[in-house]
């Protein structure tokens, strides 16, 4: 069984169901059969995704989602035994905005992003 480790961060302003994106987010991650290990998840705003969008991408808007998958041993804190699989970054206006245009509820299109990004990571360790 794969064993995984989340490290949720959010600003508290931001409505969501840490639970359910956790467990989803396991669920997922267990039936892509992904490693073993620790993933970061964060909910920031529009302004941090766009600083992250130029500084990876070179890009200068803010993306719903940015997926970073790690292929080497990172560790999240150097206490930590489980090797730091990979961040995932959403942009929680953006997803909102998005929730309202398709008229879905928030948890659907979170998840609708979490699935994007785990199918962009296993993608990534198929090609590693």
């Amino acid at each position: 069984m794969t064993m995984l480790k989340i490290y949720f961060t959010s600003d508290s302003r931001y409505k969501i169901d840490k639970k359910f994106v956790k467990k989803y987010l396991a669920s997922c991650w267990q039936a892509r059969n992904l490693p073993s290990g620790a993933l970061s998840i964060a909910f920031v705003g529009s302004r941090k995704a766009r600083v992250l969008a130029k500084q990876y991408l070179n890009d200068d808007v803010e993306h719903p989602i940015l997926t970073f998958p790690y292929l080497s041993h990172v560790r999240a804190f150097p206490q930590e035994k489980e090797a730091l699989q990979g961040e995932i970054v959403i942009c929680y206006p953006q997803v909102s905005l998005y929730a309202a245009d398709k008229n879905q509820e928030i948890n659907k299109v979170i998840s609708h992003f979490i699935d994007h990004s785990l199918t962009i990571m296993a993608s990534q360790r198929q090609k590693g």
